[in-house]
């Protein structure tokens, strides 16, 4: 009995340890992690006497060997895997959507007789300061305002219309060159005519602030062709106006007399007449030496009645045989013929003045009956005149035959 008592109280004790290093552990007792039991030594402590009613002798070997191998492998890996892949996409996308909506409220009845929101004025309608739109007045605003004066509105200058908002009128002081005015003098002017061109001697237009004593847009029985009258002495001569010579003051025994008429000589020139060759008619030249007037031809042709006619030109007939281009009638005459190797006066009196050194072309042809004439060149001449020939050939403008001389007289003033 004894003995087992002792036997369980050894357990007892021991279980008694155990828990106060138990208790030990759980306070954190380092010594316990290193592997050492500072309590089991090895030696049992329950080795002393029993004092126990036994007496019996208790060999208690406690060989209780505590190897505490405490083996902390601390396996923690910490692998910190920490991908960081930045893709952020920077999208900006700006959305914003003005919507700014400028409602005008503006209330304002044009014509209602107030002034209000955007109107410059508001009279009721149109007035002299204020036009129907309810702005103010104001030429070429395209908006005719007949209140304030206006009579057009076209923005400016027009065909009808002036930049001055009046209507285009020749005279009212405002050139307009959209409506081809050339000047507005308000009238006539030194400069401007009264029908708004520019003064110009032969436009027409008689302009007596220019100067003007006519204009009938060239020379005329009375009108000078530098828009003076024509009167003899003006040191012009006109033609037109039946004046051969024009010396100034009028007076006799000068060359010009006082009707403006050349002092000339009565003369003739005659080739011959020794015909040959005929047809409907002759071309020639004749070059003055001194200032002769031609007059009047006469012609061999043959017995019987004839119309004649004289044809002139400027310069030379030489490459206008066969055109009537520049030629000038001088006239045409019935006659009665006095026979072949005869002359016959041809009753037209041309008054061509021909100045020293000038050249004029001559035509005398019948109207399809024959005229005489001789083939080869003649050498006609004067101190005052030269002949210089020819062409033959059918009436009119057809003269194709060549050298041919006409037969014939020229009468003519020699004029000192």
């Amino acid at each position: 009995m004894g003995s087992t008592f002792e036997g369980k109280g050894t357990v007892v004790r021991a279980i008694f340890l155990w828990l106060i290093i138990a208790l030990q552990c759980f306070a954190g007792c380092a010594k316990i992690e290193t592997g050492d039991n500072p309590v089991d030594s090895g030696t049992n402590a329950d080795a002393g006497e029993d004092a126990g009613p036994d007496t019996g002798t208790d060999t208690d070997t406690d060989t209780d060997t505590d190897t505490d191998t405490d083996t902390d492998t601390d396996t923690d890996t910490d692998t910190d895997t920490d991908t960081d892949t930045d893709t952020d996409t920077d999208t900006d996308t700006d959305t914003d959507t003005d919507t700014d909506t400028d409602t005008d409220t503006d209330t304002s009845v044009c014509g209602d007789g107030a002034t209000t929101g955007t109107e410059d004025c508001d009279d009721s309608g149109e007035s002299a300061t204020c036009d129907d739109d309810c702005t103010f007045v104001s030429c070429g605003d395209g908006n005719t305002n007949t209140s304030a004066g206006e009579t057009c509105d076209d923005s400016g200058e027009s065909l009808t219309c002036d930049d001055d908002c009046t209507a285009v009128s020749c005279g009212d002081g405002n050139t307009n060159t959209t409506a081809s005015e050339d000047c507005d003098d308000s009238g006539q002017s030194p400069t401007c005519d009264d029908d708004c061109t520019f003064v110009s001697c032969g436009d027409g237009n008689t302009n007596t602030s220019a100067g003007e004593d006519c204009d009938d847009m060239g020379e005329s029985a009375t009108c000078d062709d530098d828009c003076t009258a024509a009167v003899c002495g003006d040191w012009t001569v006109n033609t037109t106006a039946g004046e051969q010579c024009d010396d100034g003051p009028p007076a006799n025994g000068d060359g010009c007399d006082v009707n403006c008429q050349l002092e000339c000589t009565a003369s003739s020139i005659s080739t011959v007449y020794a015909g040959a060759n005929i047809f409907h008619g002759n071309m020639f030249d004749i070059t003055a030496i001194n200032d002769i007037i031609v007059h009047t031809f006469d012609v061999n042709v043959a017995s019987g009645n004839h119309v004649i006619e004289i044809h002139y030109r400027s310069g030379s007939y030489v490459g206008y045989n066969t055109s009537s281009t520049g030629w000038t009638l001088g006239g045409s005459a019935a006659i009665t013929s006095a026979g072949i190797g005869s002359g016959t006066a041809v009753p037209v009196d041309i008054n061509l003045i021909m100045t020293a050194g000038q050249t004029y072309g001559f035509y005398v042809t019948t109207q399809g009956t024959s005229m005489n004439y001789t083939t080869g060149d003649l050498i006609v001449a004067n101190s005052d005149l030269s002949f210089n020939f020819g062409h033959g050939g059918a009436y009119p403008f057809n003269l194709t035959s060549t050298v041919r001389s006409w037969n014939g007289t020229v009468h003519y003033g020699a004029c000192d």
